[in-house]
């Protein structure tokens, strides 16, 4: 095999010559100029021409509400108090003699009972056997009085005759005194003897109910030792208290009605008491109860006391609202879209009406519905 010899080919020359590197870039920067103008021509012209605003929408109102006047109204107050169930007058009785044995005592706690009925009787054969030496003592008494007073009598006669002497009939005057002064005496003797005797009877003073038996028959009393409680005339009452700036709403004959339970008993305030408990700046009120009550002393009973009436200023209870921590009320002006918030002092409650005490006037208008979703300055529709 012969070897054969491979061809050089000559360079062939180029028809086109390639451009210069400088040209390369060249186009593209000018490119990138050309936009970068635009770009600054285009925000010129923004800049010189700002678009025109978009008109204002028409404010929308945040809620449709109901407003209704702050009215005057003739309102009846009440002031409320509780307190517990007592007497009227408890009656404490006691041995007025000591020493002696009870053998009658007829009467229970509970029980009704008169004027001069027997409570208790006490063993009296001792004091009856004095009350009878003194009564023989005032016979004996008054016998030697009569006799003395005969004796001077005689001397009277016997001197007016001049038969007798002056000197015995002075001595006769004087044993008529001395008898007389002996009558005296022995009378109150007597009448002491008596009185101790009557002691032995323990008599109701007045008509009312036991509330109370201390002793029982067989025992022996102490001189002053308390025996029975009676409720006088059986009648009732309600201490009730009441916060002192109450007080001045409360008189006596104005109605009341206690609550006990599920009960209302019809009353009526018998006695404001003059002085305040500076402790708990609570004030007594004695409220008089039916004898028909069905109360028992010791109970606890709430009782409410109708006042005058007077004139307030009212709100219907929906149109108050609380916020920071107070209650508050929003007033829509005559004429004006928007709320105002004011707050409130607020007193009773009545009927669903709310008392106002302080922050508005009457005649101004408030939103009674819808208030609970305002806030102050919030621009509000009022519904037909």
């Amino acid at each position: 095999m012969l070897d054969r010899p491979i061809p050089i080919e000559a360079p062939q020359e180029a028809t086109a010559s390639a451009p210069p590197p400088r040209r390369r870039w060249l186009g593209p920067l000018l490119g990138v100029l050309l936009m970068a103008g635009a770009g600054y021509a285009a925000l010129s012209w923004r800049a010189a021409h700002p678009p025109a605003p978009p008109p204002a929408a028409a404010p929308v109102p945040a809620l449709t509400v109901a407003v209704g006047p702050v009215i005057m109204r003739r309102m009846g107050t009440s002031v409320v108090g509780d307190g517990s169930v007592v007497a009227w007058q408890e009656l404490v009785i006691g041995a007025e003699v000591g020493g002696l044995r009870i053998v009658e005592a007829p009467l229970d706690e509970g029980m009704p009972v008169r004027a001069g009925e027997l409570l208790a009787r006490l063993d009296d054969s001792v004091l009856a056997a004095q009350a009878a030496q003194a009564v023989a003592a005032v016979g004996e008494a008054e016998a030697f009085l009569d006799f003395a007073r005969q004796e001077e009598a005689r001397s009277e006669t016997l001197v007016r005759s001049q038969t007798g002497s002056r000197q015995v009939l002075e001595q006769r005057q004087s044993a008529t005194r001395q008898a007389e002064a002996r009558l005296v005496s022995v009378k109150a003797r007597r009448d002491e003897a008596l009185a101790r005797l009557a002691q032995t009877r323990i008599l109701a003073p007045t008509d009312g109910v036991v509330s109370r038996v201390s002793v029982r028959i067989g025992a022996v009393t102490a001189l002053g030792q308390e025996m029975f409680r009676v409720i006088r005339d059986g009648r009732l009452e309600l201490d009730a208290r009441v916060p002192e700036l109450e007080l001045t709403d409360v008189q006596a004959g104005q109605a009341a009605t206690v609550r006990h339970g599920g009960r209302e008993i019809a009353a009526e305030v018998r006695l404001v008491a003059p002085v305040v408990a500076a402790e708990t700046r609570l004030g007594l009120v004695r409220i008089a109860l039916p004898n028909d009550s069905g109360l028992r002393p010791g109970m606890f009973a709430r009782a409410e006391i109708r006042a005058p009436a007077r004139e307030v200023l009212m709100v219907p209870a929906s149109a108050i609202v609380f916020r920071e921590g107070a209650p508050q009320a929003f007033i829509l002006p005559e004429g004006g879209e928007r709320v105002e918030m004011r707050r409130l002092a607020t007193g009773l409650r009545q009927d669903g009406m709310v008392e106002i005490t302080e922050g508005l006037r009457a005649s101004e208008r408030v939103v009674t519905a819808g208030a609970g979703f305002l806030v102050n300055g919030d621009l509000v529709r009022v519904a037909p």
